[in-house]
């Protein structure tokens, strides 16, 4: 038998397994979620079309009509499906994300500014170079072009000397006959010497005192590009004009000290924190003090002032003479001897090395006296001006008029503990620590010191060892012939 299905039976049976779909649950426990279709089945309101009562069933069915005005809905794009996650399973491996409401948002990056460049400021500066002292100093030698009709004799008057120290200055020999043109040396002049300091050059020094550096350099028998060392005495030409130290200035630049203003520093970190609540202000009366009551002031007495007491300046002390002391000897040959030297070893330790000051006759010979005195040298008869010549060679040692008996007096030390004195001198013509050689003019015999008639007071002192004082010995006995 076949069965034919009418179109209203088909519809109740298509309903039927709607129906039965939609009420299907799945073993197990599910959620709402899991069992909702994903997907509209209908539309919203669609009629559904059922027979009316006491039709027949094989009768068409009409379907009524969507209204017009009613759409269609449309079903949203499908988007991702939501991921389920439980306690037991995580989504990825690792860690759990963070959630997003502790996350805070990164700080924003903050770049400090560059520093500024360093202002370059230009600072004026004055050197002062050349600041050395003019001092006196011996210049050189006096120079006389002889002229026709000359004589050394005359020569030597016009240049401040005697004719035996001009004929040894030149090293003239008997007769000592002069030839016009010929250019005579005379005895040192007196000139003054600049002191070289620390970093001095010589063009500088001839800038300071207006002349050029080969003349300074001429004036010094030196070099012209010759090293200065600290401390030497240059002789100054004639002509000279002392300017004061040299003076220049200089611009440089400085760098400016920096901006007391801060450096400003990174920025903090923004912290993400709730919108504060905003509350009325609480308006606070003032309080009221009372009125403060001014305190009296202690009147202070008047300060004390002291009376000044009138200073008295003391008296000026006169200075005391005191004699000059005879330094001691400088270390010389040792003597092998335990008690005082004998005549012929002092003899023999000063042959050959002293000379005659001058030539005369001897006043008063070397020893003691009848009248409890003591002659410690000789006193020789000189001519008044006669030239009174260094023994040998040696140092200055004094030069003055302070001890009493012997007028103008100069005192010269030698080598290997010698001293010699020479008094009773009309002019002086050296100065202390002044070194002197053999045969030079210490000044002119006199009659200084209270003798009656012009002579010269000649000694010779020795000591065998720098521990020794100085005792006086026969000049006779170290002197030539």
């Amino acid at each position: 038998m076949t069965l034919y299905l009418t179109r209203s039976t088909l519809i109740l049976l298509a309903s039927a397994s709607l129906t039965a779909c939609a009420t299907y649950e799945p073993f197990g426990e599910t959620t709402p979620e899991a069992t909702r279709p994903v997907y509209a089945t209908r539309m919203p309101d669609t009629p559904v079309a059922t027979p009316p009562p006491g039709a027949r069933a094989d009768a068409p069915i009409a379907v009524p009509q969507a209204s017009p005005t009613v759409e269609s809905q449309v079903l949203p794009p499908p988007g991702p499906r939501p991921l389920l996650v439980t306690p037991s399973t995580p989504p990825y491996p690792g860690p759990t994300p963070p959630s997003a409401e502790t996350v805070a948002p990164p700080p924003p990056r903050y770049d400090p500014p560059p520093p500024p460049p360093p202002r370059i400021v230009m600072q004026t500066i004055t050197k002062t170079t050349i600041t050395g002292k003019v001092v006196d100093a011996d210049g050189p030698p006096k120079v006389y072009t002889v002229k026709s009709g000359d004589n050394l004799s005359a020569i030597a008057r016009k240049l401040d000397t005697t004719a035996d120290q001009l004929a040894k200055d030149n090293k003239l020999k008997e007769p000592f006959l002069v030839k016009p043109g010929q250019d005579l040396k005379g005895p040192q002049s007196k000139a003054k010497a600049y002191v070289v300091g620390q970093g001095d050059t010589l063009y500088g020094i001839a800038r300071r005192f207006s002349v050029t550096a080969a003349q300074i350099a001429e004036a010094n028998d030196m070099e012209l590009n010759a090293p200065l060392k600290s401390g030497k005495k240059l002789i100054l030409p004639e002509g000279f004009k002392d300017k004061g130290p040299n003076k220049s200035t200089v611009t440089i630049p400085v760098e400016a000290p920096p901006s007391t203003r801060p450096t400003p520093g990174p920025a903090p970190t923004p912290v993400v924190t709730p919108p504060p609540v905003v509350r009325p202000p609480v308006v606070v009366p003032p309080p009221v003090l009372p009125p403060v009551q001014p305190q009296p002031q202690p009147v202070k007495p008047p300060p004390v002032v002291p009376k000044p007491v009138p200073v008295v300046p003391p008296k000026p002390q006169p200075t005391p003479v005191r004699p000059p002391v005879i330094p001691a000897p400088s270390p010389g040959p040792v003597v092998p001897t335990t008690g005082p030297l004998t005549e012929s070893q002092i003899s023999a330790l000063g042959r050959g090395r002293f000379n005659w000051p001058l030539r005369g006759d001897i006043i008063s010979d070397f020893g003691p006296k009848g009248t409890g005195q003591r002659n410690d040298g000789l006193n020789i008869r000189a001519r008044a001006g006669e030239p009174v010549r260094s023994a040998a060679d040696g140092d200055v040692v004094y030069a003055g008029d302070q001890v009493p008996g012997f007028g103008n007096l100069v005192l010269v030390k030698h080598a290997d503990g010698w001293v010699t004195a020479y008094g009773h001198l009309a002019r002086v013509d050296v100065k202390m620590q002044q070194k002197v050689t053999q045969g030079q003019q210490l000044g002119q015999a006199g009659a200084s010191g209270g003798v009656s008639e012009p002579q010269l007071h000649f000694e010779v002192r020795f000591a065998p060892s720098p521990a020794d004082r100085a005792r006086p010995i026969d000049p006779r006995l170290v002197l030539g012939k």
